[in-house]
């Protein structure tokens, strides 16, 4: 993945940390697609295959290395150093109720149907990032350019 941000960089594309934590989200976002297609294909036959779980995990494997060591750097980048630990853990703590709610959402989904659920995350993913790409030059303003 650094990689690919390093090359980003030599083509002069957009390499905020926002904008890596944004792809980070679409990303994972579509890998909740190739989660609805395998609760389609389980409605339709009774099972479905893996490649559609392997896809998934690949997905949100890649989404989440764009977005979480970033997401931790900006923390250090934007705390006062008085306060860096005390961030540090309330992101894992909202990283916690983050799976609690995913929890709820997995219980819920037994009786709102799993393709439904599937689809909304990638919705929700997407707009959100679509979102906060509308706004990344008033964000990055805010974020006082800590990339820089």
């Amino acid at each position: 993945v650094s990689q690919f941000w390093i090359k980003m960089q030599k083509y002069n594309i957009s390499s905020s940390s926002l904008f890596k934590i944004t792809c980070g989200l679409i990303i994972m976002g579509l890998g909740f697609i190739f989660m609805f297609l395998a609760s389609i294909e389980y409605q339709k036959n009774g099972f479905s295959s893996m490649h559609w779980i392997f896809l998934a995990f690949l997905f949100h494997t890649i989404g989440e290395l764009c977005a979480s060591p970033v997401i931790l750097s900006f923390i250090t980048k934007l705390t006062p150093t008085r306060f860096i630990a005390s961030t540090m853990g309330i992101y894992f703590a909202m990283v916690g109720i983050g799976n609690k709610f995913a929890g709820s959402i997995g219980y819920y989904s037994q009786t709102l149907g799993e393709s439904e659920i599937f689809i909304s995350i990638t919705f929700f993913c997407i707009i959100l990032s679509l979102i906060v790409l509308i706004f990344i030059k008033k964000l990055n303003k805010l974020a006082h350019n800590a990339d820089n």
